[in-house]
């Protein structure tokens, strides 16, 4: 069992998936996230970044010459800076709803819509200084580190690719316009912005697929898990087994109920066992048991064929041999025909009797 435990092989099943996800642990991608975020902040610098600036700067400069002209009372300073912070949130809000609707799809695209209470329940583990001790000089915090590290050189490349590629008309910059040369530096960061953003993208790439990778390692299970985890899903074998005989009983019982009122005679012990026979003269070769019940099963067999004037006769050996040998729609066997034989001549004769009585006074 302990090697079963150890050898985590078997990939997780949706069921352990399920869970996990209800608790907020899935496979997904920080730089994912990061990579779109970053892509959309440049791209929408690209678009309109100096004509927001030259938005940006003309509001300033309104801004001043209001506060110039100004009275020097704390109500008018209060309007200034509301009208100020208002104008500015209105400014910003394109930028940052752009930023905000990139941030959920980062997440959405990776897992889709998760809602649990887990991942921001308190941790006391986490505030503890020895645990943190412990994370510092582990094998984990070492290989982030060095993934950092690299993700960092490869941006610090690209961004001295890019730098170079426009070192030449750094030399033209002092004879251009104002305007002119706010929009050529606004385009030169764009452009410098983009080219990491495709290095982030392939970068979010790789480690889309290392951390989905890493997720379901982490999830594998042991062939003992799986077997544990069908017991917790269906049940432990012994109670399905209970259960099973508990529903055969049920319906035994039902199947008791519904066919003793077709019997022509119920044998009984008398009280722990009942066994109800049919015979139809030319179209059975033996009296067939139709029902057979033991306890209250045999009481309520015996209320009903009371209830339908069926007769029932006491004979302990001959019922108990017919329920413990004979099965519910199975024939007398060979060995019990002649004393079988004897009680339904006498139930027919019975029945004729009564039935021609009742002609007689008709």
């Amino acid at each position: 069992m302990a090697e079963q435990d150890l050898d985590r092989n078997e990939a997780a099943t949706p069921y352990k998936l399920e869970k996990a996800r209800d608790k907020g642990q899935v496979g997904k991608s920080a730089d994912v996230v990061s990579a779109i975020v970053f892509t959309v902040a440049v791209a929408y610098l690209y678009w309109q970044g100096a004509d927001g600036l030259v938005a940006q700067f003309r509001y300033d400069h309104s801004l001043l010459a209001q506060a110039g002209r100004m009275e020097a009372s704390p109500a008018s300073l209060w309007r200034l800076v509301s009208a100020m912070v208002k104008d500015s949130l209105l400014m910003l809000a394109p930028f940052m709803g752009a930023i905000v609707i990139a941030a959920i799809a980062g997440n959405m695209m990776q897992t889709g819509p998760i809602l649990s209470a887990d991942p921001v329940k308190p941790d006391f583990d986490r505030a503890n200084p020895v645990n943190g001790f412990k994370k510092v000089f582990s094998m984990r915090t070492l290989f982030d580190g060095a993934r950092a590290i690299i993700k960092l050189l490869l941006l610090g490349l690209v961004v001295y690719q890019a730098l170079k590629s426009l070192t030449p008309q750094f030399f033209h910059l002092a004879s251009m316009s104002a305007p002119r040369l706010l929009r050529t530096l606004v385009d030169d960061v764009a452009a410098t912005g983009l080219k990491m953003a495709l290095m982030l993208c392939i970068i979010a790439l790789v480690d889309f697929g290392f951390t989905r990778r890493e997720f379901d390692k982490k999830m594998r299970m042991s062939r003992r898990e799986l077997k544990d985890e069908n017991k917790t899903r269906e049940g432990d074998p012994r109670i399905r087994a209970r259960l099973r005989e508990l529903r055969r009983e049920a319906l035994k019982r039902s199947m008791a109920v519904r066919h003793t009122s077709t019997a022509d005679v119920v044998l009984t012990n008398p009280t722990h066992f009942a066994v109800a026979l049919r015979y139809v003269h030319g179209q059975m070769q033996s009296p067939q048991v139709v029902a057979k019940g033991a306890g209250t099963l045999a009481a309520t067999m015996r209320k009903i064929a009371a209830r339908h004037s069926i007769p029932v006769v006491q004979n302990p050996p001959l019922a108990r041999e017919l329920y413990h040998t004979v099965e519910v729609e199975q024939h007398v066997p060979p060995n019990l025909y002649a004393q079988v034989a004897r009680i339904l001549v006498w139930v027919f004769a019975m029945r004729q009797a009564r039935t021609g009585a009742s002609g007689a006074a008709a």
